[in-house]
C-alpha cells in the first residue's frame, strides 16, 4: 500500500496494513489520528470529526467559506502533503473540500474567518500562485523543515493537521490507505533467545 511520501510524512508506530485487511471504521480512524498527530488535534477539529465532517462530492461543489482560488491553492498543497502513490492522495480524497466544509459548518465563525484571512496572507506572502508544482513542493518542504525546527507557523501547522485528519477519515483514507489487522500470525518456532533475555541462574 502507499504511504504519505513528503512533507513530514506521518506513519503509525505499528503498521496497520496487511495482505488481507479489514477496512477501518470512522471511530477507529479518528482514534488512530490521536496517535498519528501526537494528540495535537484541536478540540474544535476533533468535535467536527466526531460529528461526521466529511468532504462533499466533487460534482457541483462550490466553496462556502473559501474563495475558489483559495480552494485551488489548498488542493495543490494537500496533494503535496499526501500525494498519490499506489493509493490516491489527499486531493483525490477531497481533503480541500473537507477543509472548506470544516470551516463553513463546524468551526466557530470567527475562528474560521480568521484562518481564511491568515491563509490568504500566508499564500500571498509565499507567492503560491506564481509557483509551479515542483517549486511549490520545494517551498513546502522548506516551510515544513523550518516549522519542525521550531519556527512558529500556525497556518502550516493547521494545514498539516487538517490534511491528515481529512484524509484518514475519508472513504479513500479508511478503505484504501488505513487497514487494521485484528490478529497477527503466531510463530511457535522462534528460539527463546530471539524474544527474551537469557535468565540468570
Amino acid at each position: 500500500m502507499g504511504s504519505p511520501a513528503t512533507l513530514g510524512a506521518v506513519t503509525l508506530v505499528n503498521d496497520i496494513r496487511s495482505n488481507n485487511p479489514i477496512a477501518m471504521d470512522r471511530r477507529t480512524a479518528i482514534s488512530r489520528l490521536g496517535i498519528m498527530l501526537g494528540g495535537t488535534l484541536s478540540a474544535s477539529t476533533l468535535s467536527a470529526l466526531v460529528s461526521g465532517c466529511t468532504a462533499p462530492p466533487a460534482e457541483g461543489f462550490v466553496p462556502r467559506l473559501l474563495t475558489k482560488n483559495q480552494l485551488n491553492q489548498l488542493g495543490r498543497i494537500v496533494d503535496l502533503i499526501i500525494p498519490d502513490t499506489d493509493t490516491p492522495g489527499a486531493r483525490k480524497a477531497g481533503v480541500h473540500r473537507f477543509i472548506d466544509t470544516l470551516l463553513a459548518e463546524y468551526l466557530p465563525s470567527a475562528e474560521a474567518r480568521s484562518f481564511a484571512g491568515r491563509f490568504d496572507e500566508w499564500a500571498e506572502g509565499h507567492g503560491v500562485d506564481d509557483l509551479d508544482d515542483e517549486q511549490l513542493k520545494d517551498l513546502l518542504e522548506s516551510v515544513d523543515g523550518q516549522w519542525a525546527s521550531g519556527a512558529e507557523d500556525t497556518v502550516w501547522a493547521q494545514l498539516k493537521s487538517w490534511t491528515v485528519s481529512g484524509y484518514y477519515t475519508s472513504e479513500i483514507g479508511m478503505t484504501q490507505e488505513l487497514r487494521m489487522l485484528p490478529f497477527t500470525e503466531a510463530r511457535m518456532d522462534m528460539p527463546r533467545s530471539e524474544v527474551e533475555r537469557t535468565w540468570a541462574n
